[in-house]
This record gives C-alpha cells, structure tokens and sequence, in this order.
C-alpha cells in the first residue's frame, strides 16, 4: 500500500502540468485527487491490456510495439476505421488511428503541454526569458541540493527520511 500511495503522490505534479497547460491555474484538492484517480486507473488498464496482449500474442510479458498498438485500441485511444476481418481480407492493417493520434499529439492543442514537458523550444513565447541552458529531469529538480551533493560521510543518512534512502535507516542524534 505504501507503494502505491507513493506512485499516486508522484502523479499528481504531472497531472498539474496538464491542467495547467490546459488553461486551469487553480483546482481544490478533491478534484486534483479525482483527476490522479482517473489517470491511474487508465494507466493501470492499458498496462494489464498491454500485458495480456503480450501473453495471448508471444507468449511471454515482454512488451512490443504492437501489444502496446492493440492495448490503446482497447481503451479507446486508437481508433480503427475498418474491423479486423476486413484488415485480414485486405491484406492491410488500418493505421489510421494511429496516424490520427500521432497528429493530435502534434497539433496546436497540446502544444503547452509539450512546452511543459521541454520537447518545444521555449524561445520566443515569454518576452526576456531565455530558454534554460541545461535540461533537468522531473526526479532531479525535487531532490533537495544536500541530497544532490552527498557527503561521503553521510552513509546516506541525508537521503534517509526519503523514499530514495537506504531501507531501514535510522538516525540518532
């Protein structure tokens, strides 16, 4: 359990970014809780979807393209234009779900939410900001500086009261 509320309290600052870059600037915590709660449930499905995708097509857990393909087909992200019986007696498989996906991701509605993210370039949009030198990752940016610049005579006890320090740790004083 105390996993999964860690993996729900990771979520939530991406879900802000997408609210934010969607044009929301303020929300109650209640929603905030109910919009982490959907995305995990959506993120859970299409990974068990994924992975019986896996099982029924190869036989095993690991993932390809197609098991990945088929489970966002099933949670409604991609959407075919013919069935697959006509696909089989074509000969050709239907991409143009995917092909719509692709340009919907691309389009202009989601462009802040790629600016957020750091796949635009940010020059430009915000008059006397230059766009950062170096790109951080997500993880990198919310550790504390001491925890970046370990002390070699911590023994990792500046990272023992976080999720990311050494298991069992106990610091007396």
């Amino acid at each position: 359990m105390a996993s999964n509320a860690l993996h729900i309290s990771l979520l939530r600052p991406p879900m802000l970014h997408i609210l934010r870059a969607a044009g929301f600037h303020a929300t109650k915590p209640g929603v905030l809780d109910t919009i982490v709660d959907l995305a995990t449930r959506y993120l859970s499905m299409l990974a068990f979807k994924a992975a019986a995708h896996a099982q029924e097509n190869h036989n095993d857990l690991v993932l390809d393209i197609t098991d990945i393909r088929m489970a966002l087909e099933d949670v409604g992200a991609f959407q075919p234009q013919i069935s697959a019986m006509e696909e089989r007696i074509t000969g050709k498989e239907d991409l143009r779900g995917v092909d719509a996906f692709i340009k919907w991701m691309k389009g202009k509605q989601n462009r802040e939410i790629r600016r957020i993210a750091g796949l635009v370039e940010t020059e430009g949009l915000l008059p006397g900001l230059d766009a950062p030198e170096e790109k951080e990752d997500f993880f990198t940016y919310l550790l504390p500086q001491q925890a970046l610049e370990p002390d070699p005579d911590d023994n990792g006890i500046a990272m023992a009261a976080t999720k990311c320090g050494p298991q069992n740790t106990l610091v007396s004083k």
